[in-house]
């Protein structure tokens, strides 16, 4: 089916491994070369949920996700670190998925816990400690108060340095199956793949709808996500390589802003820290970063401080002002070109007179 609206792919490159005018396929999603697409749909999540409209691309910097950007984009100090920019770069927004991922996540709110708990107990220890030394203490005294409180430390101890060292070896061991996971967007390429039980689903990104998901948080609220639906087939893609579970539905909408800009090439790659460090290597990303003068260390030169005081609250206020409600044919620029919505059906009978 894809065939009938694309070309092949025929990807070339020179020695830097960049070429301006082969770096992308034929198959890259271009936001003004939309083709004609042909009529599909899920007409029960359209009811169930809001399908988000193309285009109109509006505060791609998502602030609730801004310090795991930051930390992120702060691991590539140079332009040779680059060179293996997993699982987020110039080319690809990896989505990784399964039980080890959620362990390494539990892992790291254990290692959180952990240091949380230690500092609140090593202040009462401080008091404890302060009233006992203003009340002639004996040594035999202090000796059978630290046998008291030792198993304590040693749990706390035990899950700081298990949460975050277990973390780590768990990433070493599990990076090689991440790897092979394909799943995922693909700038160059302008395709989605998902991984499946028995294979991968590959498709044109232009062959998904975007859906904003809701489910009950349990506190009289909802939690948001995103997830891809294949128009033509029941195969899903859920975005949760960078927002999970976000408590502000515009979350969401700045999120499919910043997916959308990342895949289109016909524009430089959204300005956000988890790509300021790849910016370089893709060309028109390259070309607009020259003719614009960007600082190429921008957000990597920002401390977490800096972002707090002179960035976040400006950022919030333009997701805040963002109008996202646009969602009909004529406002939706990849629905004025599938048969059904924006355009007519073919062959759709007329009726008699």
């Amino acid at each position: 089916m894809t065939d009938s609206y694309y070309g092949q792919f025929a990807y070339r490159s020179d020695a830097t491994g960049l070429d301006m005018t082969d770096a992308y396929s034929d198959n890259a999603y271009r936001a003004d070369r939309i083709p004609t697409l042909p009529p599909g749909g899920h007409a029960k999540m359209d009811r169930a949920f809001q399908r988000l409209p193309w285009g109109h691309y509006q505060s791609p910097v998502v602030p609730s996700t801004m310090k795991a950007q930051l930390a992120y984009a702060r691991l590539f100090k140079n332009e040779n670190d680059t060179e293996d920019g997993f699982p987020w770069g110039e080319s690809v927004f990896t989505i990784s998925r399964g039980f080890f991922v959620r362990l390494q996540s539990a892992l790291y709110m254990l290692y959180i816990m952990a240091a949380l708990g230690l500092s609140i107990s090593l202040f009462g220890e401080l008091i404890v400690v302060m009233s006992m030394l203003s009340d002639n203490p004996t040594v035999g005294g202090f000796v059978n108060y630290l046998d008291g409180i030792k198993w304590l430390y040693v749990v706390l101890f035990s899950c700081l340095f298990g949460g975050k060292y277990g973390r780590y070896l768990l990433a070493l061991i599990n990076e090689k199956r991440l790897r092979s996971d394909p799943a995922g967007l693909y700038r160059r390429e302008g395709l989605v793949r998902v991984k499946r039980k028995s294979d991968v689903f590959e498709a044109p990104f232009i062959e998904f709808d975007a859906y904003r998901m809701h489910t009950a948080s349990g506190r009289g609220g909802r939690y948001y996500n995103l997830m891809l639906q294949h128009r033509y087939s029941n195969t899903q893609l859920w975005m949760k390589g960078l927002v999970t579970d976000a408590m502000n539905p515009k979350d969401i909408n700045a999120y499919w802003s910043m997916i959308q800009q990342f895949m289109d090439v016909s524009g430089p790659l959204p300005d956000v820290p988890i790509f300021e460090p790849f910016r370089h290597r893709d060309p028109v990303t390259q070309a607009a970063d020259r003719k614009s003068g960007r600082d190429s260390f921008f957000w990597r030169n920002m401390t977490n401080d800096q972002w707090h005081a002179d960035n976040e609250g400006d950022y919030e206020q333009r997701m805040q002002d963002a109008d996202f409600s646009k969602h009909h044919c004529q406002d939706c620029i990849l629905d004025a070109r599938i048969q059904g919505r924006g355009l007519p059906l073919p062959y759709q009978p007329r009726g008699l007179r």
